[in-house]
């Protein structure tokens, strides 16, 4: 069992992982903003005044997308 995780381990971490792939982010507003789809109004629990969305990218990939998305939308943050 230890032996798989170690491997699981390895094979994650051999990955480039970034929470914030700003292209991606881009390419989901353009269409969101397409669509018209409304943005997430509600900042997630570990939202801070002072915040801004680049410190959402230590959290999640979701939580930097919304505030990126929030952000353009309206103009301002949470």
């Amino acid at each position: 069992m230890a032996e798989m995780q170690r491997q699981l381990n390895a094979d994650v971490m051999a990955q480039p992982f970034d929470a914030a792939d700003v292209a991606r982010v881009d390419a989901y507003i353009e269409q969101a903003m397409k669509d018209d789809l409304k943005p997430v109004t509600k900042a997630p629990d570990y939202w801070r005044p002072g915040y801004t969305c680049r410190d959402m990218r230590r959290y999640t990939y979701r939580a930097y997308r919304d505030c990126r998305y929030h952000y353009r939308y309206y103009g301002r943050y949470w």
